[in-house]
């Protein structure tokens, strides 16, 4: 080779590419990608569902605990792309620091729980000791970026090859929510599931140094060369004085895309749980189904994104095909009520009522990279900062669809908003990002229009009548809210008024002039003071329909109730006028509205009796108050020869679960009593001194004597 040549060849080297491989190996190769990042989204979701979990024993389930631990996990894979895109280009193996990152999310995961204790002992010693309970993942997302740029290898290639990358990400995701669910959780416990998500990163390492070893490092392009572009199909270009088209746009409408989708998906999940309940595993069955319409619509999109034009046509159908299909399931989804209520046998209600509209949602990623990337050495680049543009919109949208939008405009109001925005989206992407798309305008704004000026959802009354575990709700409706935890349904009835959240009966109250009727949540406070008769401090974790609150005995001075869900209180007090006893207007109660765990971790307050009365143990957001953890910082909180009351429904409960509780009471108080007042309620009744309530009253008469 001549001198000259050689010089030529060094002053233009090849771009991002390694000599050219066999068809095979680069097959291979491309395989092994693929499983690594199918096995990466499969641990990725093990993670985040053992997690939250492990975040609700030290933080509660409170809406800020739960929103901050997702929104920090969402912000650590945004952070992650929004790095990676910068540094993308000047690294010459891809694959190799994709392995390094997977390992780096290994150890990271195993640091979690020394973090996390960390992290407790800085919230308690920061915000604790208060005299009363107060009111209330960055390697990740670098991985896309990194196999984007060993995987795109022409321009042809950019949507369909990203595109395919974020599917099987997706599908191994769905693997992983599903597994943690039913399998793992249930099987290993939170720290057994962690520990399967570490041994599947470090694979995921191994093989992609295999795979690194067989490929020759790219060759980063020289800082002076300039590369001429053949035709550049987004060019920023002037529409008029003040208003300018351009690719850049698609970035600020995928982070409204990605706030947008995330109250989809909280409006569906809290609708289906009236219909599947929300356990574990029915969260898992719906987040499954919603990951599993995303993915199989990346996958379709990323056969159609083959150039910019293209993909802004499919992205503009997608926000289309997200409101119409939204709306359709919105207004229809009564129709598909089962008969028996309940995860079993309605796993395919959750993929009907989900894959639509996530079909087109999962459509809008790789269209979104295509739009923006402007040759194949701009894929990486590309896909990193439409994720971390997405990633942001959807820390927004967690945020405020939980804290601020559902809340305040109802599941009625909310929908109208969620379809609206996205027929505006798709009018927007018309107008903004190339030019003299007159055709697809006229469509875009005359959809929009149509909803807006059309469009009027009701409130769905048969959804909210429906319940998990009982046959649907009768009744005249005469409180509805939706909260930051909770859907809060108050129903008169026969002279009663019915307390329903979520679709769960939590308690029945009597209106003024019903006919007499023992609730046996009155002995929640009652029971307490028959074991200890000088108890004058007492705490109620869960408020209800306030009858344990009733119960409470005159010789109690002091009464404080923690209450997670705010419109529980309003729904009391509500109906507070027109019910036999009113618990609020008792001057010993203070209400203090948190999740239990994190009242009780702030506070040094101590108590003769707490009584624990939250939802089901089954049920999410209650589930940790039935733990070795709290039982244990409840009795912190106990006076000396204090006592601990547990309420439990024994309808819904296995054996195992029944038997777990009972050996976690014992290993926490050294004498436990359980009371059986009627068929399926158990009281559970624990403290470190002896317990002897019929021998001590039939001796002393107290409590009965002291009034």
């Amino acid at each position: 080779m001549s001198r000259k040549r050689r010089n030529k060849d060094r002053a233009n080297p090849i771009v991002n590419e390694a000599p050219s491989p066999s068809p095979d190996s680069s097959a291979g190769v491309l395989l092994g990608v693929i499983v690594c990042f199918v096995l990466s989204g499969f641990a990725a979701l093990l993670y985040q569902t053992a997690w939250m979990r492990q975040f609700s024993v030290v933080f509660g389930t409170s809406e800020l605990a739960v929103t901050t631990v997702l929104s920090a996990y969402m912000a650590g894979l945004a952070l992650g792309a929004a790095i990676a895109g910068r540094f993308v280009d000047r690294i010459t193996r891809p694959v190799l620091v994709y392995g390094l990152l997977e390992a780096g999310v290994a150890l990271s995961a195993l640091a979690v729980p020394l973090l996390l204790a960390l992290a407790n002992v800085l919230y308690v010693g920061t915000l604790g000791s208060q005299p009363e309970p107060p009111d209330a993942s960055g390697c990740m997302g670098a991985t896309l970026p990194m196999l984007t740029k060993y995987v795109v290898r022409s321009k042809e290639q950019i949507g369909p090859r990203v595109g395919m990358l974020y599917a099987f990400n997706t599908v191994g995701a769905v693997g992983g929510t599903v597994t943690a669910g039913f399998v793992l959780v249930p099987a290993l416990g939170l720290t057994g599931t962690v520990w399967v998500g570490v041994f599947v990163n470090f694979i995921v390492f191994v093989i992609a140094a295999m795979l690194a070893r067989s490929m020759a490092p790219a060759r980063i392009p020289d800082a002076e060369r300039t590369e001429a572009p053949a035709v550049e199909e987004n060019l920023v270009t002037v529409r008029s004085g003040f208003v300018f088209t351009g690719s850049f746009w698609i970035l600020p409408l995928m982070l409204i895309s990605g706030a947008n989708t995330f109250t989809y998906e909280v409006l569906w999940t809290r609708l289906l749980g009236h219909i599947l309940g929300g356990s574990i595993a029915a969260f898992s069955t719906m987040l499954a189904s919603f990951l599993g319409g995303i993915a199989i619509g990346s996958a379709i999109a990323a056969k159609l994104s083959k150039n910019a034009q293209v993909a802004l046509t499919g992205f503009v159908i997608a926000q289309g095909g997200i409101a119409v299909t939204s709306l359709i399931i919105y207004e229809f989804l009564y129709i598909l009520i089962p008969e028996n209520a309940g995860l079993r046998g309605n796993v395919p209600l959750a993929m009907a009522v989900l894959l639509p509209a996530t079909l087109f949602v999962g459509a809008t990623f790789p269209f979104a990279v295509r739009i923006l990337a402007k040759d194949k050495t701009d894929a990486a680049p590309a896909s990193a900062r439409v994720y971390a543009w997405n990633t942001f919109g959807a820390i927004a949208g967690a945020t405020i669809a939980g804290f601020i939008l559902i809340p305040l405009l109802k599941y009625e109001g909310a929908i109208q908003l969620a379809v609206t925005l996205n027929a505006a989206l798709a009018l927007a992407a018309s107008l903004l990002i190339f030019e003299r798309q007159y055709r697809t305008v006229l469509v875009a704004g005359i959809g929009l229009a149509v909803v807006v000026l059309v469009y009027r959802p009701e409130l769905p009354e048969a959804i909210l009548r429906t319940s998990p575990m009982t046959s649907e709700a009768g009744g005249e409706i005469r409180f509805y809210e939706v909260g930051r935890s909770a859907t809060v349904l108050i129903l008169e009835e026969d002279g009663y008024f019915n307390l329903r959240t979520n679709g769960l009966p939590e308690a029945s109250t009597n209106l003024k002039g019903a006919p007499p009727y023992q609730h046996n949540q009155h002995l929640l406070s009652t029971v307490p003071v028959l074991a200890r008769p000088d108890a004058r401090q007492m705490l109620i974790v869960g408020f209800g329909g306030g009858v344990a609150v009733e119960g409470v005995p005159p010789s109690v001075k002091s009464i404080d109730v923690i209450e997670l869900e705010p419109k529980v209180i309003d729904a009391n007090r509500f109906v507070a006028p027109e019910r036999q006893v009113d618990p609020l207007a008792d001057d010993r109660v203070r209400v203090v509205v948190n999740d239990a765990r994190s009242a009780l971790a702030l506070t040094s307050k101590r108590y003769d009796a707490i009584v624990s009365q939250p939802s089901h143990p089954w049920t999410a957001g209650a589930s940790h108050l039935y733990t070795h953890e709290f039982i244990s910082l409840a009795k912190d909180h106990l006076n000396p020869g204090g006592v601990f009351l547990q309420w439990m429904n024994t309808e819904f409960i296995t054996r195992s679960l029944l038997e777990s509780l009972c050996a976690t009471l014992l290993d926490v108080y050294a004498y436990l009593r359980i009371y059986q007042w009627e068929s399926g309620v158990l009281f559970f009744l624990g403290s470190d001194q002896p317990l002897d309530i019929e021998r001590n009253l039939s001796m002393t008469g107290r409590p009965l004597r002291d009034y």
